[in-house]
């Protein structure tokens, strides 16, 4: 009885040890479920503030199954920059209104030049050594789905390439100080009155059908101490060099359609001056933007699609009831557009305000 005892014991063992050289073996079959990738880059770019950004499609693992990857969810994706030689893990975002609504940040905005990544987790094998990158270097990025303890990782996306750009200058460098936060009609630079702050930079005004730049100097007043006078220039005034600096930016204006599409889109009426630049990752990253005409933006006070119409209260100190207006106008944006090298610019808003009516 003991021998026997012993014998299944032995027995007992040797299997256990089977089973565990076999579960070590590398070459062991792998018995996990294949996962199909289904998803494809749609564009890869970047924002303003350098900001590395990847658009995905069809990508929808609600039911993702995984057990023992604590970071790893439903949305999770891989992603290479390398040609698939090193992997990291990330979340989808819906910060993205395009085509698809959703992508991938890659890496963060560049500090001293130098761009990090922006991954889920802290494991260091997913990430390679050197971990960072520069404006100049060329990625090769592709995702996959990632593995889990019951599915293998998918197949690789096609790689797609894609150079890096150093963030570009800031749009407000380019504006004259206050003159340029508005648009306003050319009539109204006509006499600008002696103020204490230097104002140097373009500014941009309305005339007739058309959105032109000018461009407002300063210089110590002669009659008034501690101020300064202005000297405005129109758009047909100015030098070659002033024009080639506008012939750098880009330009659209504000589409109400466009913006119907926005989950945030009733913020954008929270004030007068909609905090367009807050929304750009949404629908100003993408599309529709046109580069400066020579002479002047083109714009039709007709067109509904671009006049904004919301209601204002205005307290009446005669009465002492609300008045109410309807306020009617139209925003533009611009920024400096992208190069080879750099980024296009952070966006600038400017709105025209029409002269407010009674509302009936």
């Amino acid at each position: 009885m003991k021998k026997s005892f012993c014998i299944l014991i032995t027995s007992a063992l040797i299997f256990c040890a089977l089973f565990a050289v076999v579960a070590c073996d590398p070459e062991s079959p792998d018995t996990r479920a294949s996962r199909e990738l289904d998803t494809s880059i749609v564009g890869v770019w970047q924002n303003a503030a350098g900001e590395v950004l990847a658009e995905l499609e069809n990508y929808e693992h609600e039911s993702y199954q995984f057990v023992s990857d604590s970071g790893q969810s439903a949305s999770s994706i891989d992603f290479s920059l390398d040609g698939g030689k090193t992997w990291m893990r990330r979340e989808l975002t819906e910060d993205f209104l395009a085509e698809t609504g959703r992508g991938i940040y890659l890496l963060m905005a560049p500090t001293d030049g130098t761009f990090t990544f922006n991954a889920t987790g802290s494991e260091e094998d997913r990430f390679p050594d050197p971990s960072t990158y520069h404006s100049g270097d060329t990625l090769s990025i592709t995702v996959r789905v990632p593995e889990s303890d019951t599915h293998k990782a998918s197949a690789w996306s096609e790689a797609t390439t894609y150079t890096l750009k150093a963030p570009s200058a800031e749009t407000d460098d380019l504006f004259a100080n206050h003159y340029g936060s508005f648009l306003f009609d050319i009539s109204d630079y006509g006499e600008l009155s002696a103020n204490n702050f230097e104002s140097n930079g373009f500014v941009v005004y309305k005339e007739a059908n058309s959105v032109k730049f000018g461009k407002i100097s300063s210089s110590p007043s002669k009659t008034e101490s501690g101020m300064y006078d202005y000297v405005f220039t129109p758009f047909e005034e100015l030098g070659e060099s002033d024009k080639a600096e506008i012939a750098k930016l880009e330009y659209k204006f504000v589409s109400k359609q466009e913006y119907s599409q926005s989950e945030n889109s009733s913020d954008l009426l929270s004030s007068i001056t909609p905090s367009i630049t807050t929304f750009e990752n949404e629908c100003l990253i993408l599309g529709r933007w046109t580069q400066m005409p020579e002479g002047g933006i083109p714009f039709s006070s007709s067109d509904p699609d671009l006049l904004w119409e919301y209601e204002i209260e205005i307290p009446n100190a005669t009465t002492g009831e609300i008045d109410k207006s309807t306020q009617r106008s139209f925003i533009l944006l611009l920024r400096l557009k992208a190069t080879n090298d750099t980024t296009h610019s952070n966006v600038k808003a400017l709105e025209y305000l029409y002269p407010n009516e009674p509302t009936p």
